[in-house]
């Protein structure tokens, strides 16, 4: 009798791609300990069906590699998902209906929190005011969170942490300090905040405990789940963060697997910066500790701002001011020794960079870290990569580093990159086209809750480069649907160092699974968008099945 192979569950009559070398679609999966045992045809895997073996048909419809966001805010995305929502808004009127109605369902005196305006899409071409958010919810106190780096604050808000209009600008020349708008006339905080500044208002705001961050993780990896992320590289934590994670972990409820990076210079807050040398030395580990499903893995630095406020270091002005190149939130001067110290401390690093400069700054700073001190088990990457020079896309194809690009940013913050440095510049904004035919490891990202976490929206987005008002940015750079899905699966798997377990459905990987109502790769960018998670599995177990 020929030996039949044991498995654990069964997968046949499906459209498999498995993202392997050779590109292959197969048409069942057979799993065993949590992982890829075979991949095939379904009458060559339905002979090896033991009795008792589960079985399953799956009638045809499209499985995809589990996917992976390998920069991407799950604690503070799981946060958000309770917040008001304002993405979508566009005017002013409509965030001030938000606030309202939520203020009619919350005890007074109770905090109000929202995100996701911006002014580049709001009628009035303006951020809201203390004095409009105080018309819709005078008994709370609100806070509005801009898409990035800026916020507004209502009088209650202002009231609660104690800032007047007495209390001083920040110390003019303060590195990165950032500040708060004041009415030209009276001198009063109009309720605009940025930078570290906002950590006036911020700080006021009771902190969740850990048992309640556990919680919201909870929910926030059940909402993952659902559009079919199984990955997800979580940047810039702190100690109570981590413990979440190991918590929800250890209650046997995380469901997405995260690789967790410290967070460090430009990220952590200001008065912690001066520890930070003194709490990553102290760690008695270094970078890939942990397990499958929850990891330290590295280090996150942000060494510049944003394109939208203006704030991204470029080597060019922005558009109408000859002055402003941006700014640097780690001295530049110091910023190659401290990527040298965390590499040879065996951690990989991730690198907010926008600008060019920035870009070009973290690039060379690899480059000089992996010459010196050779480690191929480190990637550093450098994350939103928006405008790169030629002299940095030469040397990450060199050097092999990742460029995490922020895909759903060209739907959702295009309109933004072109107010800043017209379109012109804009359009060339996130070159992914660039980067594959120079050999350049991609990986898509969302950065949530910046941007939406849903990977066919940014993989749509990669697609199309159309912003939200339709504007086009350079077709030149639009990567096709595979190109785009692999960004989210075996992408992310390189950029984070897990490209033998995860990435492809192949025979030996972590079986981590995606179930979609439609072929990503036979539709047009408007359906990808709408592409619907229909079950997804993790290391071989179901972890969500649309009702």
């Amino acid at each position: 009798m020929a030996w039949i192979p044991r498995f654990d569950r069964i997968l046949l009559n499906a459209r498999v791609y498995t993202l392997d070398a050779a590109g292959r679609v197969a048409e069942a999966v057979a799993i065993r300990d949590g992982r890829i045992a075979a991949v095939g045809r379904t009458s060559e895997l339905r002979e090896w069906a033991e009795a008792g073996t589960p079985v399953e048909d799956l009638g045809g419809a499209v499985v995809l590699p589990g996917l992976i966001d390998a920069h991407n805010h799950l604690l503070s995305t799981s946060l958000v998902l309770h917040e008001v929502q304002l993405y979508d808004c566009r005017s002013i009127q409509e965030i001030v209906d938000r606030v309202r109605e939520r203020a009619a369902q919350t005890p007074p005196g109770q905090w109000i929190v929202g995100r996701g305006w911006d002014e580049a899409l709001l009628l009035e071409r303006r951020h809201p005011t203390r004095w409009e958010l105080d018309r819709a919810a005078p008994d709370h106190p609100v806070v509005v969170h801009r898409v990035w780096n800026k916020l507004v604050a209502n009088s209650a808000a202002l009231a609660a942490a104690g800032v007047t209009r007495a209390t001083p600008d920040p110390p003019a020349g303060a590195r990165y300090a950032g500040g708060f708008e004041r009415d030209p006339e009276t001198g009063e905080p109009t309720g605009l905040f940025w930078d570290r500044a906002k950590r006036l208002v911020l700080d006021a705001i009771p902190e969740p405990s850990e048992a309640q961050l556990a919680d919201a993780l909870r929910h926030g990896c059940r909402a993952y789940n659902a559009v079919g992320l199984v990955g997800v590289a979580e940047p810039g934590l702190a100690e109570r963060e981590i413990r979440a994670y190991q918590r929800l972990r250890d209650d046997g409820l995380l469901t997405v697997r995260a690789d967790l990076l410290l967070g460090a210079w430009g990220y952590a807050p200001a008065e912690r910066e001066p520890e930070l040398r003194r709490w990553i030395a102290g760690i008695p580990v270094y970078g890939g500790f942990g397990d499958d499903l929850l990891r330290l893995a590295g280090v996150k630095f942000l060494l510049d701002g944003g394109v939208g406020d203006r704030t991204a270091r470029f080597d060019e002005p922005y558009l109408d001011e000859p002055e402003n190149f941006g700014q640097w939130v780690v001295d530049p001067e110091e910023y190659p020794s401290l990527v040298r110290w965390v590499h040879e401390l065996g951690w990989s690093i991730d690198t907010h960079t926008c600008g060019t400069a920035a870009q070009d700054l973290a690039v060379r700073a690899y480059a000089a870290a992996q010459s010196a001190a050779p480690n191929p088990r480190l990637r550093h990457r450098v994350h939103h990569a928006y405008f790169p020079s030629q002299q940095a896309v030469r040397l990450m194809a060199a050097h092999r580093i990742p460029a995490l690009v922020s895909t759903p940013f060209l739907l959702h913050l295009g309109d933004s990159f072109i107010a800043s440095l017209g379109l012109e510049r804009a359009a060339r904004a996130m070159p992914m086209a660039t980067y594959l035919a120079a050999g350049v490891p991609l990986a898509s990202t969302s950065d949530s809750p910046i941007a939406d976490f849903n990977p066919f929206v940014g993989m749509a987005a990669a697609v199309s480069r159309r912003t939200v008002l339709g504007r086009e940015l350079d077709p030149g750079e639009r990567i096709s649907p595979e190109a785009a899905l692999r960004s989210y699966t075996l992408g992310g798997a390189v950029a984070l160092g897990h490209e033998a377990t995860r990435g492809s459905i192949e025979p030996g990987k972590l079986a981590d699974l995606v179930v979609v109502d439609r072929d990503p790769l036979a539709v047009d960018e408007a359906a990808l968008k709408e592409t619907r998670v229909l079950r997804t599995m993790l290391g071989g177990a179901w972890v969500y099945e649309a009702s």
